[in-house]
């Protein structure tokens, strides 16, 4: 999926790992990623079908289950444990977008990356520094600085 194209597909990761970002400045800004057994799109986007304002991409070679809009709501008006199971999913990361939000904005740099070093810790051992330094919004030599900061 790339910004500023028509958002028609929501991705579930086989296997790999994705993550949506923007651009800026000609700089991508991550702002979420996705492995195994989870779900990708630019939601807004994906529910009106009107141009993305992100764009996906791969950190490791990934295979996808890719669902159009039509394809997608099928399933739910067909089964609705469906519906419930992408309920409970899409609360679960909206949830963690609002704590992601509150937990970067009240804690230092240093104290943010031990919480996702702690919490995601599968996660933050597959993502290259380059992306993570990005998706806290930092240049990457200050994330070499935080990651030798965490060890002390």
């Amino acid at each position: 999926m790339r910004e500023n194209e028509h958002c028609e597909f929501i991705y579930f990761v086989v296997k790999g790992a994705l993550y949506l970002y923007y651009e800026q400045e000609d700089t991508r800004q991550v702002i979420h990623f996705a492995l195994e057994n989870w779900w990708l799109t630019d939601y807004k986007t994906f529910a009106t079908g009107s141009p993305a304002v992100y764009s996906i991409a791969a950190m490791e070679d990934a295979e996808l289950i890719v669902m159009s809009r039509q394809q997608y709501e099928a399933l739910l008006n067909q089964f609705r444990v469906v519906a419930l199971y992408f309920n409970k999913i899409h609360e679960r990361a909206y949830g963690a977008a609002q704590l992601k939000q509150k937990t970067y904005a009240t804690l230092p740099k240093i104290d943010f990356y031990r919480y996702f070093q702690n919490t995601y810790p599968e996660i933050i051992s597959r993502i290259p520094d380059a992306i993570f330094a990005s998706y806290m919004q930092v240049s990457l030599e200050e994330l070499m600085k935080l990651k030798q900061l965490s060890i002390s």
